[in-house]
C-alpha cells in the first residue's frame, strides 16, 4: 500500500467522522425538542387536568345555582310569599303574593258557606241584648199593608268616658291605695286591652295607635308610645299564672307540636319557638336556638309524649317518641323529582306517603283508630323497597352536586323510617308539623311589617302577650274578652 492509499483513507474518516459529528448533533438537537415538547406536553396535561377539574365545579356550581333559583314553596320550606311563578300584571286586588292565576272570579265561590248580614242575625242579637235598639220610623210611597217593612242597620260608637275615684282617709281603714291609682290619671283596662288587641296582634305600630285613639276619641284619648310599651309589659306579667296553665296543658298532651322561626330584635337575629297542640299554643323567644334553650323552657324537659317537629335532631333527645313532618319531606322529594330526570325513586315515595295519608283518612271515616298489624307491614315492605331503589338509582346520577342531595335524602329517610311512619301505627299521630308553621306565621308578618323587635325584652313580653291571644282563637273565646279578664287580674283557662 502506497502513500497516497493512506491519505485517501484518511480523508474518508475524516468524512465519515464530520459526517458523524453532523448527524449526533442532529440527533442531540432533536432530542432536545422531544425532551422540551415532552415538558409542554406535560404542562399542557397539567392545565387540561386543572380545566377539568374547573369545569366539573363550575358544573356542580350551576347545578347548585339552578337548584337555588328553582326552590318554591312546594320543593322547599320557603313560604308561598315568595313564589315568582305567575306575570307581573295583577288580577284582582288581593292578588298580591304572584300565586298562579286560577280560573276563579275574585270573591265568594259557588257552595261556600255565605257570611253576609241577615235579618235572622240581627234579630238574635237583639234577643240577647248584645245590641241596644234605635228606633226609627219612615213613611213611603206603596200600597198600605197590614205589616211594616222593617229594615236594620248595624253601627258602632266610641264614646270616651271617665271614672272618677273619690278615697276617703280613715285611721282604722284596712286598705292602702292601689298601685293602679299612684299617678292622677291612668287608663282604664278597656283602653289596654283595645292597645293589646290591636298593637300584638294586628302589628299595628305604636305611632298608628297613638293617632287611631287620638281620632276615635276626637282628641280625648292622646295616649304616648311610652304608655303602650309600659301597657304590653303590664299585661305580659299579670299573664304569667295563665301561661303556666297553658304548660300544664302542654305537658297533659298527648302529643306536641314545636318549631321554631327566625325574626330580629336590634337588627340582630333571634329566635321564636312554639310548644302547640289544637287547643293551647305557648311561645317563647331566644337570641339563638339549640339544646340549651330548649332546656330553659324547660318544656320539653317536662314533657312524656310525642313531638313533632321538622327534622331537628335537637328533639330527639325529648319526649318517648319523635315524629317526622311528611308535608316538609315531599317538598325535598319534589326537589329531586324537578331536577333530576333519570331516577323514578323520589316520584313513587312522594306519591306512596302521601297516598298512605289518604287511605288513614279514609279509615278514621269509618270509624277506625290504625291499621292491622298485615297492612303495616305492607306498607313498611314498600317503603323499604323503594328506598333500595333509590341507592341503586342514585347512583346513575351524573351531577355530583344532586348525587350527595339524594344520598343524603334517601340515608335520612332509611335512618329515620320509623318516625316518618308513626302516623299509620296511630292515628292520632298528626301526618305533618302544619300547626307550627301556621301557629309562627304571625312572626313572619310582625318580621316584614315592622323589620322586628327593638330588644329582647320587648320581644319575650310580646311572645307572652300572644301566647294567650292564639290560644283564646284556637278556643273559641273572643280574646278581647281574654286580655280584659286579665287585666283586671283573672287566671284564665284552669
Amino acid at each position: 500500500m502506497g502513500k497516497g492509499y493512506m491519505t485517501d483513507m484518511f480523508k474518508q474518516l475524516e468524512e465519515i467522522s464530520k459526517k458523524l459529528d453532523a448527524s449526533l448533533q442532529k440527533i442531540n438537537e432533536q432530542s432536545l425538542i422531544i425532551y422540551n415538547l415532552n415538558l409542554e406536553i406535560k404542562k399542557l396535561n397539567k392545565i387540561i387536568q386543572e380545566k377539568d377539574e374547573k369545569i366539573t365545579q363550575l358544573l356542580e356550581e350551576i347545578d347548585r345555582l339552578k337548584n337555588k333559583n328553582n326552590k318554591n314553596s312546594s320543593n322547599s320550606s320557603k313560604p308561598s310569599s315568595t313564589n315568582m311563578t305567575t306575570p307581573k300584571k295583577k288580577t284582582g286586588s288581593n292578588i298580591y303574593n304572584y300565586r298562579i292565576k286560577s280560573i276563579k272570579k275574585s270573591g265568594g265561590q259557588y257552595g261556600h258557606i255565605g257570611h253576609s248580614l241577615n235579618k235572622e242575625t240581627v234579630e238574635k242579637l237583639i234577643e240577647k241584648k248584645k245590641v241596644e235598639v234605635r228606633e226609627f220610623s219612615h213613611t213611603i210611597k206603596g200600597k198600605a199593608s197590614k205589616e211594616n217593612m222593617i229594615k236594620y242597620k248595624l253601627g258602632i260608637e266610641i264614646k270616651p268616658y271617665v271614672e272618677k275615684h273619690v278615697f276617703r282617709y280613715e285611721e282604722n281603714a284596712k286598705d292602702t291605695l292601689p298601685k293602679e291609682f299612684y299617678t292622677d290619671v291612668t287608663y282604664d283596662n278597656s283602653i289596654k286591652a283595645l292597645s293589646i288587641e290591636l298593637g300584638v296582634y294586628n302589628v299595628i305600630s305604636y305611632d298608628r295607635l297613638t293617632d287611631f285613639f287620638n281620632v276615635i276619641t276626637d282628641g280625648v284619648i292622646r295616649i304616648s308610645k311610652g304608655n303602650l310599651v309600659n301597657i304590653l309589659y303590664e299585661f305580659s306579667h299579670k299573664c304569667i299564672p295563665t301561661l303556666e296553665i297553658l304548660e300544664k296543658d302542654i305537658l297533659d298532651s298527648k302529643y306536641t307540636y314545636t318549631d321554631e322561626t327566625g325574626t330580629k330584635f336590634n337588627g340582630k337575629n333571634m329566635y321564636v319557638r312554639n310548644y302547640s297542640n289544637e287547643n293551647t299554643v305557648i311561645y317563647k323567644a331566644h337570641k339563638n336556638k339549640g339544646h340549651s334553650l330548649i332546656q330553659e323552657d324547660n318544656i320539653l324537659t317536662r314533657f312524656c309524649g310525642g313531638i313533632m317537629g321538622d327534622h331537628d335532631t335537637t328533639l330527639q333527645r325529648y319526649g318517648i317518641e319523635n315524629y317526622e313532618c311528611n308535608i316538609h319531606v315531599g317538598r325535598y322529594l319534589e326537589e329531586l323529582i324537578q331536577n333530576i330526570k333519570n331516577i323514578t325513586w323520589a316520584t313513587k315515595l312522594k306519591e306512596f306517603i302521601f297516598r298512605m295519608n289518604n287511605t288513614k283518612k279514609i279509615a278514621i271515616s269509618f270509624g277506625l283508630k290504625k291499621f292491622d298489624k298485615d297492612k303495616i307491614k305492607e306498607y313498611e315492605k314498600e317503603f323499604d323497597s323503594l328506598l333500595e331503589l333509590a341507592k341503586e338509582e342514585n347512583k346513575l346520577i351524573k351531577s355530583s352536586y344532586y348525587k350527595e342531595k339524594a344520598n343524603k335524602l334517601y340515608r335520612r329517610l332509611k335512618k329515620y323510617k320509623s318516625n316518618h311512619l308513626y302516623f299509620i301505627k296511630d292515628f292520632e299521630v298528626p301526618f305533618d308539623n302544619n300547626l307550627s308553621e301556621q301557629d309562627l306565621r304571625m312572626f313572619k308578618t310582625k318580621t316584614k311589617i315592622s323589620g322586628g323587635f327593638r330588644s329582647m325584652e320587648a320581644a319575650k313580653h310580646y311572645v307572652n302577650t300572644l301566647s294567650i291571644i292564639k290560644t283564646s282563637i284556637k278556643r273559641g273565646i273572643n280574646p278581647f274578652e281574654s286580655i280584659k279578664a286579665i287585666f283586671n287580674k283573672q287566671i284564665l283557662f284552669s
